[in-house]
């Protein structure tokens, strides 16, 4: 494997080499991975690289086949898997080929509506969630819709191998999965990635634990011996993808039911999310690791599933504005106590309380000093946080936080 590595934003993705699991079956990586099946009609693709990739994975493409690309799936509408179809299109009109067939799921019409009317916002969070700096793209609209769309499953023949796609609810309401038994193999899309399942996400809409659990485990009962993740390695072996599969099904089933179990025992969402664990078993598996999705993550994506925005503390029901609550506490201590404090809670490293001091004294009218010293010890607080944090979501957030406070006190 190269060294060679690509950025979005600060995320660095190495540029591993092209797999070839058995004949005729590729994964080309990238931000996601492009699958590919090679048949005597031409070439069916799963996914599409975001942009920074779309050269080289087109490059490698080339370099395995010269035939036409017959049929595109997508495994679902997020950016880094479906946004990047206008090459195909250009490419089959300068050889003279057919147009790609491209095959989705029906919700992802809707999913492509809602970006382009999200755009800007969507483009904000996006630099937050990667990390993005300014004057970079941060979140790519789709080119064009699928020209072929079904509900629950479809089923069709490329150059005599047979393709079927089945609809399951998991990071997206639009996932699908594909499966060519003649290769024995699975495309699973973002049901499977090399992380802990992206539930619960701090930025995005709902998400599905139980239901992502259901489709691993409709997986497995094919008995694949190659499955190609949305992101990462390829995954060989029929007992080792059954293992890592059950063990990703059996994290989330654990986690929803604690939370049920917890919600029926009049826990609040603060006890919840603070009381459940998951046991440490589950994380043996390299694809378990909370490099993205974070299992306190999926936590809170069950209950925005099951509960309401209410907390349960009739407090907060209709609460004041946080900064008037945070001025009647600092009102209560000096000044100069409160930033004491703040000091002495960073150097026992416990960043999150004092965070929360700090944001309550930023309510204040402070002398420009203060506010600088203030706003300088937040952003050493925040890269801390950064630098310990296992998801790279969680690490992004931080980050700019860290820039965004010290950009603040350098105006001051």
């Amino acid at each position: 494997m190269e060294n060679k590595t690509t950025t979005f934003g600060k995320m660095r993705i190495g540029e591993e080499k092209p797999e070839n699991p058995g004949p005729g079956v590729w994964l080309i990586p990238g931000f996601g991975n492009t699958g590919m099946v090679e048949t005597e009609e031409g070439l069916v693709l799963v996914d599409m690289p975001v942009l920074p990739y779309l050269g080289r994975t087109m490059t490698e493409l080339r370099k395995i086949s010269q035939a036409p690309v017959n049929t595109v799936f997508l495994t679902h509408g997020h950016w880094d898997h479906a946004c990047y179809l206008d090459h195909l299109f250009q490419e089959a009109e300068n050889n003279g080929a057919a147009e790609p067939k491209i095959i989705g799921q029906r919700n992802i019409l809707k999913r492509f509506k809602k970006y382009k009317m999200l755009a800007k916002y969507l483009d904000d969070i996006n630099r937050d969630q990667f990390n993005v700096p300014e004057g970079e793209l941060a979140f790519p609209l789709p080119e064009r819709n699928p020209d072929i769309v079904f509900d629950q499953s479809i089923s069709l023949t490329v150059g005599g191998i047979d393709f079927h796609a089945f609809h399951e609810l998991g990071e997206t309401d639009d996932a699908l999965w594909v499966w060519v038994p003649e290769k024995k193999t699975v495309f699973s899309g973002d049901l499977v990635m090399y992380s802990f399942p992206n539930v619960g996400n701090p930025f995005k809409v709902q998400r599905y634990t139980l239901e992502w659990a259901q489709g691993l485990e409709n997986i497995v009962a094919r008995e694949p011996e190659i499955l190609i993740p949305g992101h990462g390695p390829v995954i060989k072996g029929t007992q080792r993808i059954r293992d890592l599969l059950l063990n990703i099904a059996g994290a989330m089933r654990y986690l929803h039911d604690e939370v049920i179990r917890r919600l029926n025992q009049g826990q609040s969402y603060e006890e919840i999310v603070n009381g459940v664990k998951l046991p440490e078993h589950f994380f043996n598996d390299k694809f378990m690791v909370p490099r993205y999705g974070h299992p306190t993550f999926v936590v809170h994506g069950i209950l925005r599933q099951y509960t309401g925005w209410y907390d349960g503390n009739p407090s907060n029901l209709f609460p004041p504005p946080r900064n008037e609550v945070a001025k009647e506490v600092i009102s209560l201590a000096t000044k100069e106590a409160m930033l004491d404090r703040i000091r002495e809670l960073k150097g026992q490293g416990r960043e999150a309380v004092a965070l929360q001091l700090a944001d309550m004294a930023l309510a204040t009218q402070l002398a420009t000093e203060e506010e600088k010293e203030l706003r300088l010890l937040k952003s050493g607080m925040l890269k801390n946080l950064g630098h310990n944090a296992d998801s790279f979501i969680a690490k992004s957030i931080y980050y700019r936080g860290e820039e965004a406070e010290k950009k603040t006190a350098e105006t001051l």
